[in-house]
């Protein structure tokens, strides 16, 4: 400060040295307070940046352009894709404004045509003042509720592909829905493959899925509720129902398990699944999952509630009964005899995939005594020479099995099939001949693997190889005492379960005989009057039995 004051007494050789003095005092206060403002300053910029990233905090729309466009760029920082344009409306220099969007999520045309050129056209006569939010609202048509105040709303819609207006002098932004990201075209869902009936599958747009959803129900019941989630993300979902068909208690419940939820981010309709499922623990899935809407349209009619999130092509529906998943689309596409035949090879081969292999371990190793004398030397002849009891051997090639399907999977569509073949027939064949596994073995294994493919739903598909080592385990330890029990066990345990509060083996565990007519056999569509009970007992009749 000496510097500053010989400066201060060579500009001002007048002034007396105390007042001088007095000067020199008040600078340093000055400069104090400037340093203390200056940090006080930065550490409530810090405070208020965390405040808005973690959304606690309400920022209101400045009516300053510079602010809001000075806002929008600190907190997207570094991020190349955003896009701020300003342009004056009417034409006219004194009425500036800024239109803020994300690039790739908006369609870039309809932004010059129907914003840019009508912002900065000339007004019409007798319309609003050109600086006036009536004035854009009125031109682009947009709506009341599409107007926001709040900054961290604002910044929500911009990240959600919507394009933002700001215009100066007003402190309100105004959203404009030209939302156009990346998107795949409609197509057959490739898990869920069909000969007969509606090829169409859902996509990651949500928008996209509930159009599919409206074009196969044109009704004023069919509700739509939209919820967010994901603290990240900011995922939509959307809860469906028919609201004269649905139960009111299920609806409550799917709603108070959706308030529960407390998550960072959602990626697929698993995740929201996995939240709501009543038991996460149960070997069977308890919520059903689709990528049809026909298969939707039609639980939604008998009373379900449909949860569709998006970025997943997979909708849940809820409740879920076990017989869901043995009974196809394509059972009500095709008549009436072959849909039942079908069904009835889905039921045999659910319970062969399961127990086969348990109970031919258990027979060659306890109950010899009960396998036909004619195939007696055949399996002698078979087994001679092979190191490993049963038991394992049949484990080893139910594990390749599983490696090989999961190979299958992952490879490329093209060659992912071809693999699965050849390995199959190659490490069989190889695995007979070096004397590992008997022919028998291989016979069985390759059966159990045939019958799970009856089953097209993905979920219990994968959930069967727990049951079916559980059996194996129990054939192979205690014989048919193992396997009756393990099977009791396995059945009380299916009927003890719930689907939000619906029993999970209905309508046979409760028995309802009203019920009973689609679940073996495959009913007559004019002979279906009534809607299942166990879903709903609110307006459950189809149709006048008497209208023929």
């Amino acid at each position: 400060m000496r510097k500053r004051n010989l400066k201060i007494k060579k500009i001002s050789p007048g002034i007396s040295v105390i007042s001088r003095s007095k000067i020199v005092s008040d600078l340093k206060s000055l400069q104090r307070l400037l340093s203390d403002s200056s940090q006080i300053a930065t550490e409530l910029e810090a405070v208020v940046n965390q405040l808005r990233q973690s959304g606690d905090t309400t920022l209101p729309v400045s009516h300053r352009l510079k602010d809001n466009e000075k806002y929008i760029k600190t907190i997207l920082d570094k991020c190349s894709d955003l896009v701020v344009r300003e342009i004056r409306i009417a034409n006219d220099p004194k009425y500036s404004a800024i239109i803020v969007y994300i690039d790739g999520l908006v369609k870039l045309d309809l932004i010059e045509e129907s914003v840019i050129k009508k912002l900065t056209g000339k007004p019409a006569e007798g319309t609003y003042h050109s600086e006036s939010q009536d004035y854009a609202q009125y031109l682009l048509g947009i709506r009341p509720e599409d107007m926001y105040k709040d900054m961290n709303k604002v910044m929500d819609i911009v990240l959600n592909g919507n394009l933002v207006l700001f215009i100066d002098g007003v402190n309100t932004a105004l959203a404009i829905d030209f939302k156009n990201p990346p998107a795949r075209s409609v197509e057959e869902p490739p898990t869920e493959v069909t000969l007969r009936g509606p090829r169409e599958g859902f996509t990651e747009s949500i928008k996209t899925n509930i159009s599919l959803i409206r074009k196969k129900i044109k009704n004023t019941n069919l509700k739509m509720e939209s919820y967010v989630f994901g603290k990240r993300t900011k995922t939509n979902i959307v809860v469906c129902y028919l609201a004269d068909i649905a139960s009111n208690r299920i609806v409550n419940e799917v709603k108070e398990r959706l308030a529960k939820i407390d998550i960072d981010s959602v990626l697929d309709s698993n995740y929201i699944g996995e939240y709501i499922e009543d038991s996460p623990l149960f070997f069977f899935p308890t919520i059903f999952r689709t990528e049809k809407p026909d298969v939707v349209a039609g639980k939604l009619l008998e009373g379900r509630i449909a949860i569709i999130v998006d970025g997943s092509p997979a909708v849940l529906t809820v409740p879920c009964l076990f017989i869901e998943f043995l009974e196809i689309s394509e059972d009500y596409y095709l008549k009436i005899i072959p849909a039942t035949i079908n069904r009835w090879l889905r039921f045999v081969s659910f319970f062969v995939t399961i127990i086969l292999p348990g109970l031919y371990v258990s027979l060659l190793t306890f109950h010899q005594e009960l396998i036909p004398n004619a195939f007696v030397p055949t399996i002698i002849k078979a087994r001679a020479g092979v190191p490993f009891p049963a038991m394992w051997a049949c484990l080893g090639m139910l594990v390749v099995y599983e490696v090989l399907r999961e190979a299958g999977v992952r490879m490329p569509r093209m060659i992912g099939p071809a693999i699965s073949i050849v390995g199959a027939l190659v490490l069989g064949q190889a695995a007979v001949e070096a004397g590992l596994v008997s022919t028998p073995t291989v016979i069985i294994v390759g059966f159990s693997a045939i019958a799970s493919l009856t089953i097209s739903s993905p979920e219990l598909n994968t959930s069967l190889v727990f049951p079916r080592f559980i059996f194996l385990f129990l054939g192979g330890t205690l014989g048919l005492v193992g396997l009756t029990s393990g099977m009791l066990i396995f059945i009380m345990s299916m009927i003890s379960q719930r689907s939000f509060g619906v029993p999970y083996m209905g309508p046979l565990a409760p028995l309802i005989i009203n019920d009973l007519r689609d679940v073996a056999v495959r009913a007559p569509i004019k002979n279906m009057f009534k809607r299942p009970k166990l879903i709903t007992w609110k307006h459950s009749i189809r149709r006048n039995s008497h209208k023929g």
